[in-house]
């Protein structure tokens, strides 16, 4: 008999569902369910079985191997399976790195002849905050070094670099951050831009003031992010798994946090060489907080907490 539609109770997964469908998501995706994690499966997907009126994960399964939607079924499963936790300025020293020592050291490239061009990679943006902080932080630095005064808050340790003052304006500069994820649906909040008002208690108030519009009326509660930050984020789906990343040219930075953790090393190892292929010279890789890669020394130099430098080729 088929499942109510409004039933949001938990459909029971059998073991052996359990590995079909984590083979499935790892094939597709590379993330590696571990053990344990049947229940937690079992309940972001029965809401894909209550859609279909689904009685069993067999079907489901049988459902998903056989449609042909163009694969739109397998995407709302990834969707389901995909965790998406993140915050404006998270990890936050990151950013101090990036706006006293990346920013510097393009600025000064600049002096020597170097375009002016930022290029930065968000590789696991999920609902766009992280993206949206890069560019902050870049406009922020970048407006400090021809005399205005940063919001950002102060430095934790790094030592913002002595330079001539270039001048800064829209057009000045090319600032590009592409940001990424597997997960359609937290992509399209991305690029709407628009949060809870709580997602900003952690960002300062003159940066709130300068980059974001306060709802009103019916957006009351909501913060909308202004155009002059989304004009320089730009959204898109890129499966890791892909064998084309539908990506051009090299970046200053890779933002690859909290991401490694869904997959097992064999995966990692797969998609840290492939990515390290789109860094500049002497380009920087940031993980998150708990994500450590000792067998790519040789090719990342660490810096500390979870940063990486691109070593030079010869080494």
């Amino acid at each position: 008999m088929p499942i109510a539609a409004m039933d949001n109770s938990v459909v029971p997964m059998e073991p052996r569902e359990f590995k079909l469908f984590r083979t499935l998501v790892h094939e597709r995706t590379g993330i590696w369910l571990r053990d344990g994690k049947q229940i937690m499966l079992a309940s972001r997907l029965s809401r894909r079985l209550r859609h279909h009126r689904l009685t069993n994960f067999a079907d489901y399964y049988s459902y998903v191997q056989n449609i042909q939607d163009n694969g739109e079924e397998l995407r709302e499963l990834i969707n389901c399976v995909t965790t998406n936790k993140t915050s404006f300025f998270r990890e936050p020293h990151h950013f101090d790195f990036l706006a006293n020592t990346v920013v510097p050291e393009i600025q000064s490239a600049v002096l020597r002849g170097g375009p002016r061009s930022i290029r930065i990679w968000s590789a696991a943006s999920s609902t766009g905050e992280e993206a949206y902080s890069i560019v902050i932080t870049v406009l922020e630095a970048l407006q400090a070094n021809q005399g205005a005064r940063s919001q950002l808050p102060p430095s934790t340790g790094t030592a913002k670099t002595s330079l001539p003052r270039l001048s800064f304006s829209p057009g000045s500069w090319k600032i590009e951050v592409i940001a990424s994820d597997i997960d359609t649906k937290v992509l399209a909040t991305a690029q709407q831009a628009v949060y809870g008002s709580d997602s900003l208690e952690s960002v300062a108030l003159p940066l709130i003031k300068k980059y974001f519009l306060r709802g009103k009326d019916d957006m009351q509660g909501r913060v909308r992010v202004k155009q002059e930050v989304t004009r320089f984020a730009q959204f898109k789906r890129i499966n890791l798994m892909d064998a084309k990343w539908p990506l051009e040219g090299l970046f200053d930075v890779i933002f690859f946090r909290n991401a490694l953790i869904y997959f097992n090393q064999d995966t990692q190892d797969i998609f840290l060489r492939r990515m390290v292929r789109y860094l500049k010279p002497r380009g920087y890789l940031f993980l998150g907080n708990a994500e450590h890669i000792p067998w790519l020394h040789g090719i990342l130099e660490p810096l500390n907490q979870t940063m990486y430098r691109l070593r030079d080729a010869e080494q």
